[in-house]
């Protein structure tokens, strides 16, 4: 599982970091050597975060592994936000 976790920094001070979303990317097990089909789950965020379940999921499939993860990370959320 990839887990993509999005804080805010106020005026860039770590310290007061606080959670306002998570992606989890699960591989689906359907996949081969070359591609892979991942279920996405986009977690609460805002001032919803920490409720629990949900409240997007989409589908990845047949991501070529051999690109960088950031490619799926895309692919992930484009899939859950923007569902034709």
């Amino acid at each position: 599982m990839i887990v993509v976790s999005i804080e805010i920094w106020p005026h860039g001070d770590q310290q007061k970091a606080r959670p306002i979303g998570v992606a989890l990317i699960t591989n689906d097990g359907t996949g081969d050597k070359v591609a892979g089909n991942y279920e996405v789950k986009l977690a609460h965020s805002g001032k919803y975060i920490g409720k629990s379940g949900a409240y997007k999921t989409g589908k990845v499939k047949n991501h070529r592994r051999s690109l960088s993860p950031y490619h799926l990370v895309y692919k992930a959320l484009k899939g859950c936000l923007f569902k034709s």
